[in-house]
């Protein structure tokens, strides 16, 4: 089980976790990788390569939620530099 030191830097290298309420999944494709991060089962952070686009898009739900939910989108904003 990963804490919110360990989730920072997994975050920041696109690494897979599971914390208590926090969790990462990447999922690659033939072309593609796909790394989704949610907040008690609700995506809230996506990362994404496309190989005919040839760079990272990233999205993170701007939607307020609990306290722990905007504390998960501030540790996404300042490991994506978002």
């Amino acid at each position: 089980m990963d804490n919110y030191k360990t989730i920072a830097t997994k975050l920041a290298t696109l690494t897979p976790f599971n914390g208590n309420s926090l969790t990462a999944v990447a999922e690659k494709t033939w072309g593609s990788i796909s790394y989704k991060v949610y907040s008690y089962n609700t995506l809230i952070a996506e990362k994404s390569w496309h190989g005919d686009e040839g760079e990272w898009n990233s999205y993170l739900n701007e939607n307020k939620y609990s306290v722990t939910t905007s504390r998960h989108q501030n540790l996404i904003r300042k490991a994506w530099g978002i």
